[in-house]
Parts: structure tokens; C-alpha cells; sequence
């Protein structure tokens, strides 16, 4: 099944790199689960209300047969990333445990 993928940009400048790099981590993801339809990315810039520099943020929504899984890149304490690569990277690594975790569960359905 090919997945349908598509990137957002809210308040960031559209880059090659970042395009690339989310179009590879979109196949990652497709090859870890199959079964994704749909693949959106959305690279946003927060509300600067403390006028510190660079807060970004990305949000990756997977539409699968059976689930929908979200996962973001905002910290904690609810402030995003200096630089939009590394909130990539983060928000790719909170999608990838949430279809690992997905995975382990169904396992453990069949193993009992």
C-alpha cells in the first residue's frame, strides 16, 4: 500500500532539507507498519511570548486501519525546539515507539 504523505508548513520557511528529511522518515515509518494510509506533517513555529528564539515544534498524524496515532515534538513544559530538525527528529522518535508500542500489544494479544 503506498502512503499518501503530506507536509504542512505553519510560520516556517519551506526547505528542501526538511522536505527530504521528512519524506525519509515517512518511508521509515512506512516500513515499520504497512498499514498506514496517510502520513501528515505539520512544522509549525510557537507563539513567542518570551521572545526567545526559534521555538518549533512538529506534529506527525498516521491514519492506520485500526488507530490513529499523534505525536509531537513539544517538550514538557509545553516549549518547542531551537532548531526545526531536531523537532523533526523528536517527533519521529515519539511516532516510532507509539507503532512499536502498537506492535507489542498485539503481540501480547496472540502470545496469551
Amino acid at each position: 500500500m503506498t502512503t499518501r504523505l503530506t507536509l504542512t508548513f505553519r510560520h516556517v520557511i519551506r526547505c528542501g532539507v526538511i522536505e527530504s528529511l521528512a519524506r525519509d522518515f515517512g518511508t521509515r515509518l512506512e516500513r515499520q507498519e504497512a498499514g498506514i494510509s496517510r502520513c501528515d506533517f505539520t512544522f509549525l513555529r510557537l507563539a513567542d511570548t518570551t521572545m526567545k528564539p526559534g521555538q518549533f515544534a512538529v506534529r506527525i498524524h498516521l491514519s492506520l486501519p485500526t488507530a490513529q496515532i499523534h505525536a509531537d515534538s513539544v517538550l514538557r513544559n509545553g516549549e518547542g525546539h531551537a532548531e526545526i530538525i531536531g523537532a523533526l527528529r523528536e517527533a519521529y522518535g515519539n511516532a516510532s515507539r507509539q507503532l512499536d508500542d502498537r506492535l507489542k500489544e498485539r503481540c501480547a494479544r496472540f502470545s496469551l
